[in-house]
This record gives C-alpha cells, sequence and structure tokens, in this order.
C-alpha cells in the first residue's frame, strides 16, 4: 500500500512537467515555421496608410478680408471672345497670376499688383481699351495686361491651382486700393520681365519723356536672362528684306550690312544700320527675334551671332529684379519706388484699403 501511494504522487508532478513541454515545443514550431517562411511580394507594412492631404481651398476673398465689393469692371476676355464684368480686385488675381510667376517672394507679388491696378485704373480713367471700346482692359498682354481665368489656373496648376490662387489673393487684398501717383496722377506703370542689369528712359523706347519712368540699375536680377541668337546670312538677307526693302541687302553685301552705330548708357542699342537705312536698335530686336534690345552683335564665317541680355522693352519695373529685392529683404513699397522715380503709394478714391482678417493658408 505504501508503494502505490508513491507513485500515484509521481504522476502528479510529472503530467505538468509534460504540458509545459508540449507548450515550449509549440512555440519552437511557430518560430521555426516563421524564420524559414517565404518573403511574399506585398509583406504588410507596419507603418500607417499616409492620408492624402487636401488641396487647399481657395479662400473667400470677401469674407476673408472683411470688404465689400468695390469697383466693378467690364473685361474683353480674348481667349474666350467675350466681354466679363467683374471685381476690379478679382481681375487683378488673374493678372498678377499671369504676369508674373507665383513662385516669386511674396513682397514682389505685392509690388506686381499695385503696378498692375495703377495700370488698369490708368486704362479707365483715359477712355478704357482701345482696341475694344466697350471694354475698360482687355486680357491680350500685347494691348493691355496678361490674364488667367480660374478655370485657366485650374488647368496649368492642377492640385496647386488653390495653393497658388491664395499666394495671388494675399498679394492683391493685402494692397487693396492702393495705386501709384506722380504730381496728383495715377502713373502710366509699366514694367516688363528682366532689365538686364538697368532699366531705360521712357523716351529711348516710346514717345514720351515720363519723370517717373527714368532709367535705374536694377542689381538683383536672378538669375539674369540671356539669348544667344545665330542668323545665317542668307537668312538675315530675307528678314532685312522683308522688314525694310531700301535696305538693298544682299547676299554679297551682307557681311558688312548691319552696323551697331550707337548705344544707350543702359546698354541697349540707340541706332543700327541696315544696308542703306537707319533705325533704331529696338527694330532690329523686332527682325531678329531678340528677347531684348540690350544686345552685341559679332559677325562669324557663315553669319552673326546676337548675345541678348534682358527680356522685354526695360522701361519701369523689372519683375526679375523685384523680385531678387525682395530676396534680398525689401517690401513692396520699397521695391516700387525704387523702380517708379518720385513716386506716391495712395489709395485710390473708390477702394479703402482694410488689413486681411489673417494670411491666408497656403
Amino acid at each position: 500500500m505504501k508503494r502505490n501511494r508513491r507513485l500515484r504522487t509521481n504522476w502528479k508532478t510529472v503530467l505538468p512537467l509534460c504540458a509545459v513541454l508540449l507548450v515550449l515545443l509549440f512555440a519552437f514550431f511557430l518560430m521555426l515555421r516563421t524564420f524559414f517562411a517565404q518573403p511574399t511580394d506585398n509583406p504588410p507594412s507596419s507603418e500607417p496608410t499616409p492620408v492624402p492631404t487636401p488641396a487647399p481651398t481657395r479662400v473667400d476673398l470677401y469674407a476673408y478680408y472683411h470688404f465689400a465689393e468695390t469697383q466693378e469692371i467690364p473685361v474683353y476676355d480674348h481667349r474666350e471672345d467675350a466681354l466679363i464684368v467683374m471685381d476690379l480686385e478679382e481681375y487683378l488675381i488673374g493678372v498678377v497670376g499671369a504676369e508674373m510667376p507665383t513662385a516669386y517672394a511674396p513682397e514682389a507679388l505685392k509690388a506686381q499688383a499695385v503696378a498692375a491696378r495703377t495700370y488698369a485704373l490708368r486704362k479707365i480713367l483715359h477712355g478704357g481699351c482701345a482696341t475694344h471700346p466697350e471694354a475698360a482692359i482687355c486680357t491680350n498682354s500685347s494691348c493691355c495686361q496678361a490674364y488667367i481665368s480660374d478655370a485657366r489656373m485650374n488647368e496649368r496648376w492642377g492640385d496647386e491651382a488653390g495653393m497658388r490662387y491664395n499666394l495671388l489673393a494675399e498679394a492683391v487684398l493685402s494692397t487693396k486700393g492702393e495705386v501709384l501717383v506722380y504730381d496728383g496722377q495715377v502713373i502710366d506703370a509699366m514694367f516688363h520681365a528682366c532689365s538686364g542689369g538697368m532699366t531705360e528712359n521712357s523716351e529711348n523706347v516710346y514717345a514720351n519723356a515720363l519723370p517717373y519712368l527714368r532709367g535705374v540699375e536694377s542689381p538683383y536680377e536672378t538669375p539674369m536672362r540671356t539669348q544667344t541668337v545665330t542668323v545665317g546670312f542668307h537668312d538675315a538677307v530675307e528678314k532685312i528684306n522683308a522688314a525694310y526693302p531700301d535696305a538693298h541687302v544682299t547676299d554679297e553685301n551682307i557681311r558688312d550690312a548691319i552696323e551697331l552705330k550707337a548705344v544707350f548708357p543702359s546698354g541697349r542699342v540707340k541706332t543700327v544700320r541696315l544696308g542703306d537705312v537707319e533705325l533704331q536698335g529696338k527694330r532690329l530686336r523686332n527682325v531678329f527675334d531678340l528677347e531684348s534690345a540690350m544686345y552685341q552683335m559679332e559677325v562669324t564665317e557663315n553669319g552673326f551671332v546676337f548675345h541678348v541680355k534682358g527680356y522685354g522693352h526695360g522701361v519701369g519695373m523689372s519683375q526679375n529684379g523685384a523680385n531678387g529685392m525682395a530676396q534680398h529683404g525689401y517690401t513692396y513699397d520699397q521695391i516700387l519706388k525704387h523702380y517708379y522715380t518720385g513716386v506716391t503709394i495712395e489709395p485710390d478714391l473708390n477702394h479703402t484699403a482694410v488689413a486681411p482678417a489673417e494670411t491666408p493658408g497656403v
């Protein structure tokens, strides 16, 4: 009887040990299975699934900036061949978006907004668009100012359209109503893409000498716009004779037919000789499709090579230079007073400048 009791006591000890051993063996089996498992093509990721960030919502102009509708103007949209009546400030958002890259510094965008508003109001004060008398202004940059509609913003910028629109709205509405004035009159606020290092006196490009459109240095062009144009001798003959038949240029005399006779202090060509005719340097720019009248010429074995600096007519504000000034810490009013000599920045009589409720989220 004592012997049987000893056996039962041993089984009570062994059974729990066996259970523990089985559990350990099962765990070891699972570890081996995991270790030798083949990797799948798309292993599960421990990282959370990213949630797409929605595109910024365009600001509600009137709610965000706390102002009532201002002056409505009729705008002829040359792309749509339609006359559209819109708020002046809303129109200017499309102008700044078309005339200046949205990647430019905020103070440069503000300077462009004031220049564009001044240009538009001067048009209105002087009878509106010359090409479309029914409109105050048109969207053709060769006549008035360029303009980009909401639909074209979406088409061009896609998911970034809302963000870029908000940048433009901030530039326009934070300067709301401000115009450039000289001697009590709204100025002709001309501007161009890149000056080449110095802007030009207005009378050297257009008819009138305006005191606020004086040539000034533009030291912060970033980057400087340059162009190299090569024109073969025969091609030059055809282009010159098509534009100026009285030049009497031929394949035989073309090598000596072009002479740069005089240059303005800015570096732009003042006068040039084309065969038997002498004309303004800017005319040669048109003949050979040069980006500005700030060019030098060399004669090679095969033709002419023109080395060009800048882009545009060079009068008034350089947009590229304005961006460079902004990047160097200048404010929009300092930029404007640099490029437009002797002007003041004043609120237009039909507008009241109001600070925005807050900076739009971009």
